[in-house]
């Protein structure tokens, strides 16, 4: 009797427990799963650029730089065969100026065509890169020429072989002196006008071909831009004019 009671004590206990938990729907035990820690992200370590140092480059080697070598001015050389006392021929196509002082900045005296004949007075002189002589170009006029270049010379004292004058004797294209035999030189089918003066102004007393010859008795007068010589030939008299630059209308005859 006394062990029905207990077990009736211990059967009643976990009955009431079993319909308490029937009454709440079922005794589930509930394990709650430890918390994975996420991993921390570093956001700004992600969001930043890794900036990798440029790659070196090697500085560029330099060649030392050579001094620039100052290139010597040529020194002038007077053309062999030109000296004073002697004559020469103007040899640059254009012709050359004559100048009051052995430079180019000096005034020009006048100038000769090309083939004159001068005479040299003086030099040589060097200056402004050039070698210069005092010429004289027979008809008054005296002044310093450059011989130009060993490429291109102005000067030499080859005279060349001279034309035949129609009369006889050598033309030689130099400037008209007084006392010179010379003939008429214009163009063909041109001919030159003498007058009864010095000028262009003066009266015509005839026109002369080329070939007339005439002796040179007065002179020179320059007037109206050109050198007038007073002319005297077999049945003529009177002023012509030598020429104008380049064109030689008077030419004396050697």
């Amino acid at each position: 009797m006394l062990h029905q009671r207990l077990r009736l004590q211990i059967v009643l206990p976990l009955g009431m427990l079993l319909f308490s938990t029937l009454a709440c729907g079922g005794f589930q035990i509930r394990v709650t799963p430890a918390a994975t820690p996420s991993p921390q992200v570093n956001r700004e370590a992600a969001a930043a650029t890794v900036t990798r140092p440029p790659a070196t480059t090697p500085a560029p080697t330099v060649a030392p730089t050579r001094p620039a070598t100052a290139t010597p001015s040529p020194t002038p050389t007077p053309a062999a065969g030109l000296a004073p006392g002697k004559t020469a021929r103007v040899t640059a196509s254009g012709g050359i100026n004559m100048r009051e002082q052995p430079s180019t900045t000096a005034k020009a005296v006048s100038k000769l065509a090309a083939n004159a004949i001068v005479t040299i007075k003086d030099g040589p002189k060097d200056a402004d890169g050039y070698t210069w002589w005092q010429i004289d170009d027979g008809s008054g006029n005296t002044g310093w020429a450059a011989t130009g270049t060993k490429d291109d010379p102005w000067l030499s004292p080859e005279k060349g072989s001279a034309p035949a004058a129609s009369g006889g004797g050598k033309l030689v294209n130099r400037a008209v002196r007084l006392g010179d035999r010379v003939q008429v030189t214009t163009e063909e089918g041109k001919m030159l006008s003498i007058r009864d003066g010095a000028g262009t102004g003066s009266a015509t007393v005839a026109r002369s071909l080329p070939g007339t010859q005439f002796t040179v008795r007065g002179g020179p007068v320059r007037q109206d831009g050109y050198l007038w010589w007073q002319l005297e030939g077999e049945q003529v008299k009177g002023w012509a004019a030598e020429g104008e630059e380049g064109d030689r209308w008077l030419t004396p005859i050697e």
